[in-house]
């Protein structure tokens, strides 16, 4: 349509210029021609805008043709229910003019006493809740007059609960007291032991001085000789035996060996000893130290021992092994272990045994 106009308006134009004659008449032609374009673009402008609206209405069509197809089903729809509505009304028409006075008064009639059959159960059914909540309170009633007895009782086991858990609270603290003055009993007890052990063995190295002296000393000559005067044969330490050698009697000086005991050893088994132990506090814990001494019969590569540690109840508390390398025979070594968990005041006594031997 746009390019028809077009067409059109050069038409126009080209016979207005063709048909004027004098400058004049051409400059109004020029005039109305410019006119006529302007025209012309307005036209252009008007036809493009009638274009698009005629776009927008082509999809507002479809748009609404478009939302028109639920409609239509709808609309299938509603004849549907309509023939439905129309079937059923026949049918009812068809009923009423079927029945007759008589036939509803019956079913009135019966109705009607299925209404009263109702009542009488509903008033059946009121009447056993009215029962039965009577019965309820009867109940209750009783068991109230039952609950009577037993509050002096109830109360009285209340009283007695209250009575034991405060005696068994007084018990407890009495306890706790006395748990208190049999620990500090226990540690003034360990300290009075260890005091004891210390003046035994006290009493135990005098003993040993003692029988030292009265055997005379510890020297040795290691040697034997012929038969001397009697002022020169008992040397200090020694023991004079005398020997039958021919016709003569020789007497011979015999070397005093000194026993483990006496050096202030104690035996433990298999040939080693043990001498000087104590137990010192170390931190939370303690450590025992001590000399041990292979008085077995070979030397031993390794050498294995067991400290066993017990509290005054004599119950086994702690077990610490420890070994001894290269532990040649009569060969004397120190230990130093470590006892954690446990201080001295703890520790009743300890045991040291032998264990294994390579």
């Amino acid at each position: 349509m746009r390019g028809i106009l077009s067409v059109i308006l050069s038409v126009c134009l080209l016979f207005a210029l063709l048909g004027a004659k004098s400058p004049d008449e051409q400059g109004g032609a020029q005039e109305v021609m410019k006119e006529l374009d302007d025209f012309g673009k307005s036209l252009s402008n008007w036809m493009k805008t009638l274009d698009n609206l005629g776009s927008q209405f082509t999809t507002l069509q479809k748009s609404v043709d478009d939302g028109m197809l639920p409609l239509k089903g709808l609309d299938k729809t509603i004849k549907g229910n309509e023939d439905k509505l129309n079937s059923i009304a026949s049918r009812l028409e068809a009923l009423e003019k079927a029945s007759s006075a008589a036939g509803v008064k019956e079913m009135l009639d019966s109705f009607g006493k299925t209404f009263d059959v109702l009542k009488k159960l509903l008033s059946d059914l009121t009447k056993r809740v009215e029962d039965q909540e009577i019965k309820s309170a009867v109940l209750e009633k009783r068991y109230q007059e039952a609950q009577r007895p037993l509050e002096p009782i109830k109360k009285a086991i209340d009283e007695l609960n209250k009575l034991m858990t405060d005696k068994l609270g007084e018990q407890e603290k009495r306890i706790a007291i006395a748990e208190e003055h049999i620990k500090t009993r226990v540690v003034a007890f360990e300290s009075s032991l260890k005091n004891f052990e210390g003046q035994m063995k006290t009493i135990s190295d005098l003993d040993m001085r003692m029988k030292k002296l009265e055997k005379g000393g510890s020297a040795v000559t290691g040697t034997a000789t012929t038969e001397v005067p009697p002022a020169a044969q008992a040397p200090v330490g020694t023991v004079t035996v005398k020997v039958a050698e021919g016709t003569k009697t020789v007497e011979a000086v015999k070397e005093h060996v000194s026993t483990p005991e006496e050096e202030g050893f104690k035996a433990i088994g298999d040939g080693f000893y043990i001498r000087n132990v104590d137990v010192f506090l170390f931190g939370s814990s303690s450590q025992i130290k001590g000399e041990i001494k292979n008085l077995s019969d070979r030397d031993w590569s390794i050498a294995a021992f067991s400290i066993r540690i017990f509290n005054a109840a004599d119950m086994l508390l702690f077990t610490q092994d420890f070994s001894v390398k290269t532990f040649k025979k009569g060969e004397n070594r120190t230990f130093n272990e470590i006892i954690s968990g446990y201080t001295p005041v703890e520790i009743a006594r300890y045991e040291i045994i032998t264990k294994r031997r390579y």
